[in-house]
This record gives C-alpha cells, sequence and structure tokens, in this order.
C-alpha cells in the first residue's frame, strides 16, 4: 500500500503535461477503474515505447474524495483557500482531479494523457491542459535557476511523501499556473532583478543576509521552524507561447503546512510589512489542492 506514484519522488523529465479535470455528475465507477490501474497503463506504455522515464501521478481533491474512494479524508486534505493582498492574489479554481506526466518525451506524454482521457470518457471535464518543458537547463523564463533548493536523492521521499497511517506513501499537493510579465521584468536592470529573486543570476549564488532585502522570493519562502527549513519537492516547468507564458509550480509534501505557510509569506503583507517582490512580476492565474495517494491506495479503488 505504501509504494509511491511513479512521478512523485522521481527526478522530472524534459517535458511535463498537467491536467486538471472536473467529475460529471452520475456513477464514478468507471473514474475509479481508470485512477486504479494508471500505474499499470504507465507502465505499458512505457514498455511499448522503450521509455522507462515515462512517469504519472494522479492527485484527488477534497470536494470529490469520499465520494470517488469511500473513504475518510486524509488529515489535512482541504479546498484550497484563496487569498488577496494589495493587488496580489491566489485564486482558487475548480478542479477534483489532477493528472501529471512527466518523461523526456512530449509524445510520450501525450500518447499517455490521452489514453487516460480515453478511459475516464465523459465522466469527466478538462479545466486546463498545460505542457511544460525544461528551458535552458533548470531556469525559469526569467532567466534564473529555478528549485535550487529543491531534495534530492532519498531526501526527496522525505520531504514529499506521508510516513504512516493509511494513507502513507500519499503526498499533499499544491498547484498554481503562475502568467509572466516578461517585458516589465525584462525592462529590470540586472541588480533589481538579482534583488527581488535573493540569488545571482549567472551563477544562482544566494545573496548574503546582510544584502538580500526581505522582500526577495529568497528571504519570503525560506523559512526555518525550530532550526529546520520547511521543505516542498518542487516540480515546477516553464510553459507558454508567445502570447502567454510563465511557471507551471506543483509542491509535493507529506504535509500541506509548509507550502501554505510559504504561500502566505508570498502574498499577504500583514506580518512583516513586506511581500515577495517577485509577485510584481508575476500573477497566480489558478489555485487548486490534491491528495496522490499510493499505488496500492489507487489499486484497492478498482
Amino acid at each position: 500500500m505504501t509504494k509511491p506514484q511513479s512521478a512523485i519522488c522521481a527526478d522530472g523529465g524534459d517535458f511535463g503535461l498537467f491536467l486538471t479535470l472536473v467529475l460529471a455528475d452520475g456513477d464514478v465507477t468507471p473514474v475509479r477503474r481508470t485512477l486504479a490501474t494508471l500505474p499499470s497503463m504507465t507502465e505499458a506504455l512505457a514498455a511499448e515505447l522503450g521509455e522507462p522515464a515515462l512517469l504519472s501521478s494522479v492527485a484527488i481533491g477534497a470536494a470529490c474524495w469520499s465520494r470517488l474512494t469511500g473513504r475518510e479524508l486524509p488529515d489535512g486534505l482541504v479546498p484550497f483557500a484563496a487569498l488577496a493582498d494589495g493587488g496580489r492574489k491566489a485564486p482558487a479554481t475548480p478542479a477534483d482531479l489532477f493528472l501529471h506526466i512527466h518523461s523526456p518525451r512530449v509524445d510520450a506524454n501525450l500518447m499517455l494523457a490521452r489514453r487516460v482521457m480515453g478511459a475516464l470518457g465523459s465522466q469527466v471535464r478538462v479545466v486546463e491542459e498545460v505542457m511544460g518543458f525544461r528551458h535552458l537547463g533548470k531556469r525559469d523564463l526569467t532567466g534564473f535557476v529555478d528549485g535550487t533548493e529543491n531534495p534530492e536523492g532519498d531526501e526527496r521521499a522525505e520531504v514529499a511523501l506521508v510516513k504512516d497511517g493509511p494513507f502513507a506513501g500519499g503526498s499533499f499537493v499544491s498547484l498554481q499556473r503562475y502568467v509572466h510579465d516578461l517585458p516589465r521584468w525584462e525592462g529590470l536592470p540586472l541588480p533589481e532583478q538579482e534583488a527581488a529573486i535573493g540569488r545571482t543570476k549567472e551563477n544562482d549564488e544566494e545573496m548574503d543576509d546582510e544584502v538580500k532585502p526581505p522582500s526577495a522570493h529568497i528571504a519570503r519562502v525560506v523559512i526555518e521552524e525550530d532550526g529546520e527549513e520547511l521543505e516542498v519537492l518542487r516540480h515546477s516547468m516553464p510553459y507558454g507561447t508567445t502570447s502567454e507564458n510563465g511557471l507551471y509550480f506543483i509542491a509535493y509534501c507529506a504535509s500541506p503546512v509548509p507550502f501554505r505557510k510559504m504561500l502566505e509569506r508570498m502574498v499577504l503583507s500583514s506580518g512583516d510589512g513586506h511581500h515577495d517582490r517577485l509577485l510584481d512580476f508575476t500573477r497566480a492565474v489558478t489555485g487548486a489542492a490534491f491528495f496522490a495517494p499510493s499505488a496500492g491506495f489507487l489499486a484497492s479503488l478498482s
């Protein structure tokens, strides 16, 4: 029961596909069966394509958890709560299911997504579908390295997965899609960009605390409690076209609390009068929360 779904702890591929869905009215048995077979469906296509790094996970929202699983909710699974302060917003948007696929290949991702959606059929409606890509190594479209502090190796599971109890091997998932104002950002002189992030652009070196502004992104999201830094496992990716682009942010965590505290320090200025300077150049347009159960839990839904 405790084996996690394959996409969660693995290193992200060069390409990601992200689908948020809402359930239709009526019988959810076909949906349960499809979710139960997602791991085997993924493995079968990976073998067919000779692409072992084709990985997937599916997560379920609070509003449909009981209806879909027939089980009690994981402690802490609640709908995404919107935030707003001084023109900055973190909206909550409709979503019952979140499908996350990543691999080194766009075609493999799309083939798997089409098979899953074909199995789900009219039982779901697509809210949003986004294809992400790795940009200049691991840089965001702002030009800065994204996810420098992401856990590595065995620490990924330590951060992302529930350790024990009926939901062991599962993970709380938070997502937001951000739209960047790149013309405004690119119009900033380099020192101001680096001050907004809290790191150097070329070498990805963190600024000393003496010179790092309290509004720097790093200063807002790096939070220590009882001598320990709060962590999440990110699977974020740039996405976009010439008309709209930004960052698709995903956080997996053993608890929903660390992400929520980071988001509040980014958006709200009530604590110390500061907010995340980066939010002056990017805005969240979606927000949703889910729980990705273990592979064994999924199998039990069949």
